[in-house]
């Protein structure tokens, strides 16, 4: 048996739409063996068929060897609430691979992983931080993934605020314009660059005005029950915050031991909706475990 697990990620980190990724230390396990048939357990009977993500990734790693697939076992443990902005459909596809990857010997390196990772998920942002761990930058040119780690300062706390309701991708991404303007452009260039020197340098001030974007969140907050006044008491607590993903979760990064229980006491009292979910860094990324029945 091999057991795959894969960091949550949150993407965009504000002005970096869609280059930029963080992996964190909430994970999913995704159990395979072989079987005589598929047989997909630990997740809602609507998934448990051949069209479930992680399955088909593990399908597209095969073919791509020259291979069919037959009978699997597929147990998968969810702790990445879906369709929340936290990376949960990369985890899958990043999990599927390396699963057929190991349980069938592809010898697949990190790069191969990546790209076909990235061709089945439409970009690399989350699952550049979901296979590598860490802070990832990450582009696509000539039609290829291409993606490098950036520092991120010990001092920095990340706090998820979470929602109890769903946003599809698809229209979180449906809401944003098709043309921006010019200097729309290059204000998210230019606060991209200072975000990144922020976190490398633990800098709190830089990071509340690197934070801000013109790209998506604009479009995307209305979405969000409730996310505006949320973002403006968290920030009137001393920390930086923007849209997780595609959302409806939001992301605080700070520097204030006290500020994730203000926060939830906070979210409790006027925002029942919403929980506090304190989480570090992940630096290692995707990790395979092997099980030998003796």
């Amino acid at each position: 048996m091999v057991t795959i697990r894969v960091p949550a990620t949150t993407a965009n980190l504000g002005p970096g739409f869609d280059c930029l990724g963080l992996a964190l230390d909430l994970f999913n396990d995704y159990s395979f063996s072989i079987d005589d048939q598929l047989r997909i357990t630990g997740c809602e009977a609507q998934y448990a068929h051949e069209n479930n993500l992680v399955y088909r990734a593990y399908r597209a790693a095969l073919e791509r060897h020259g291979m069919k697939s037959t009978g699997l076992r597929l147990n998968i443990t969810t702790r990445i609430p879906p369709a929340r902005g936290l990376g949960s459909s990369a985890a899958c596809v990043v999990a599927g691979i390396l699963g057929a990857d190991a349980l069938h010997a592809l010898n697949m390196d990190k790069q191969s992983v990546f790209e076909l990772a990235t061709h089945l998920e439409g970009h690399p942002d989350n699952v550049a931080p979901a296979l590598y761990g860490g802070l990832r930058l990450s582009m696509m040119e000539g039609g290829a993934p291409h993606s490098v780690r950036s520092p991120v300062h010990p001092a920095w706390r990340f706090l998820l605020l979470v929602p109890d309701f769903e946003l599809d991708t698809h229209t979180a991404r449906h809401a944003l314009p098709r043309l921006v303007p010019l200097e729309d452009a290059v204000y998210n260039v230019a606060h991209t660059a200072f975000l990144l020197k922020a976190l490398e340098e633990g800098d709190l001030p830089l990071l509340r005005l690197a934070l801000k974007d013109r790209l998506h969140q604009r479009a995307r907050l209305p979405l969000i029950a409730g996310a505006r006044e949320i973002m403006e008491r968290a920030e009137a607590l001393g920390a930086a915050c923007c849209v997780s993903g595609a959302g409806p979760s939001l992301l605080c990064v700070h520097q204030d031991a006290l500020l994730p229980g203000t926060l939830a006491n906070i979210l409790i009292s006027d925002f029942p909706r919403f929980s506090a979910l304190p989480l570090t860094v992940c630096h290692e990324g995707a990790k395979t475990e092997r099980t030998f029945s003796p």
